[in-house]
């Protein structure tokens, strides 16, 4: 069990509901201003004829996420449903609240649609799916998307210790969807259990691209510097407390992935904040060099490899998503399909399927 002994468990903050997300953005909108001023939008009564309302499954201070039941062959599905979507009889539906005072119509539009449009582009196996951008019946924009009825990581957090295989297999499945994103230029600047949910058969997927940042385009021959605290301070890697200045923003994925692997394993966070006002971060600064830091003191030496490079102080010298996905403890990691690893274990996940 890489868990170390209990007295560590005792000193730190349990995940609870104040942990869930305080999110403070500042976008860059990297997409052309022509994207917003485009046709009318499609409806969503009228896209998705004869559809019922279900029950919130989420909400926040930006958006309400609602379970939304299509017929059972619904006549005006869009075309970028696949074979494997169209049985489904269930999406979500991510309807968003009104703009900020502060912040312009053009602004706003903007806003929701570089959310759609980088994530629809990112179709990966741990990628939650997106279909449409559209309006409800109350003139809301409205994002249809997958619906993976597992729950969210937070949540089994709160109710679940996970064993070993678990843990690792999550690990993997998200370092996977975080490769597939940065090989695409895009970084998500909000990894953690919150956004992280499971598939009825156990497939991890990450989704809510509210604050994501496309730092390197088709067009860019080096990549571009993010800007602006995002996301939720426990999972911001050090470089975000330097006053104004940009960083790297899939470096900072790579370090906020590393807190979620404690998350997993411990079921809280290693520290309030990864600054010197932090005194667990410092003993924690303290006691990586020689690598004696009692969170990974249970761990292989494998696996501290990986880790400690992960939770790399210096964003220059923190390891990439491929650098981790190819290291000897996550190559060696089986992931699971449908429940199941290759060699026919069960990974239970904790799965609550609605």
């Amino acid at each position: 069990m890489k868990r170390a002994v209990s007295q560590y468990q005792h000193g730190q903050r349990r995940l609870n509901d104040n942990d869930r997300p305080r999110i403070r953005s500042l976008h860059r909108a990297p997409l052309e201003d022509s994207i917003t001023d485009r046709a009318q939008p499609s409806l969503l009564h009228e896209k998705y004829k004869g559809h019922r309302k279900g029950k919130v499954i989420g909400h926040g201070a930006t958006a309400v996420i609602r379970l939304t039941e299509l017929p059972a062959r619904p006549a005006l599905l869009t075309a970028d449903l696949t074979t494997e979507h169209r049985p489904k009889t269930v999406i979500a539906v991510k309807a968003f609240r009104k703009r900020d005072h502060d912040e312009s119509e053009r602004q706003y539009r903007k806003r929701l649609t570089n959310e759609f449009c980088i994530s629809k582009t990112l179709r990966h196996d741990h990628v939650v799916e997106m279909f449409d951008l559209m309006k409800d019946s109350k003139g809301r924009w409205c994002i249809a998307m997958e619906y993976c009825s597992g729950g969210d990581v937070f949540s089994i957090l709160q109710k679940f210790d996970l064993n070993d295989g678990e843990i690792d297999c999550l690990f993997k499945q998200l370092l996977l969807g975080l490769h597939h994103m940065h090989r695409c230029g895009v970084a998500h600047r909000d990894i953690k259990p919150e956004n992280l949910v499971m598939t009825a058969t156990g497939v991890l997927k990450i989704t809510d691209f509210g604050v994501a940042d496309v730092v390197q385009s088709c067009f860019d021959d080096t990549e571009r510097e993010s800007y602006g605290r995002c996301g939720s301070e426990p999972y911001w890697s050090p470089e975000l407390f330097a006053e104004n200045q940009g960083y790297d923003g899939r470096a900072l994925d790579i370090w906020s992935a590393a807190v979620t692997w404690h998350c997993l394993l411990y079921r809280q966070i290693p520290f309030v904040k990864a600054s010197m006002e932090d005194p667990k971060y410092v003993n924690f600064l303290d006691e990586r060099p020689a690598r004696t830091w009692l969170p990974l003191s249970k761990c292989t030496d494998q696996e501290k490899d990986c880790l400690y490079q992960m939770f790399e102080p210096d964003p220059q010298l923190r390891w990439t998503s491929s650098q981790c996905l190819y290291s000897e403890y996550v190559e060696n990691i089986q992931i699971c399909r449908h429940g199941l690893t290759p060699d026919g274990a069960s990974h239970r996940h904790h799965i609550a399927a609605v």
